[in-house]
């Protein structure tokens, strides 16, 4: 093996790209918002399920505000001038882009689900905060964000729920 093969294999072992995942909403001290468990929700991953695509690569990613858009790096591993590697642990490459996910935990694994048949408001599959009085909202933007952490709910996937009237989500069985 040449000096130059071992420098590279060195470089690409050792040099790894930042997880776009760990870029967290924060409070106005920059610390963290966590839920009552300790966790964080992403600002440019998009939530998903537990049973979220393992992607494990790098995605070119260009930032603007809380949105991510993000591709895949040309053949040699890199980016257009503009774009950052970053790296998607859960995720999915499609025609539009790469979609970098982040999973959270099923909200009827933790007992917030009722098993009541959906009523016909249109179905809701998406990150929800659930509240110890059984309450659950829609996770739909950053003021939800702050709305659960200030309320110390807990961050949950919904993957079969509808919308109340009173803007709460049931999520069903």
């Amino acid at each position: 093996m040449g000096l130059t093969t071992i420098l590279t294999t060195l470089i690409k072992f050792f040099a790894t790209s930042p997880d776009l995942c760990a870029d967290v909403y924060v409070d106005a001290n920059g610390q963290p918002l966590t839920d009552a468990a300790g966790q964080t929700i992403s600002r440019y991953c998009q939530p998903a399920g537990p049973d979220a695509p393992v992607f494990d690569a790098n995605a070119c990613c260009t930032i603007d505000g809380d949105q991510a858009a993000c591709v895949l790096p040309n053949a040699k591993g890199r980016c257009s001038r503009g774009s950052t590697l970053m790296y998607c642990e859960y995720g999915e490459a499609t025609r539009a882009g790469v979609n970098c996910y982040q999973p959270f935990d099923s909200a009827c694994d933790h007992g917030f689900c009722v098993t009541v048949q959906p009523p016909d408001l249109g179905p809701i599959e998406d990150a929800v905060c659930c509240f110890g009085d059984g309450g659950c909202i829609e996770i739909e933007n950053g003021d939800d964000v702050f709305t659960c952490f200030a309320g110390q709910g807990w961050l949950f996937w919904c993957d079969n729920g509808a919308q109340n009237a009173d803007g709460t989500v049931d999520c069903f069985d």
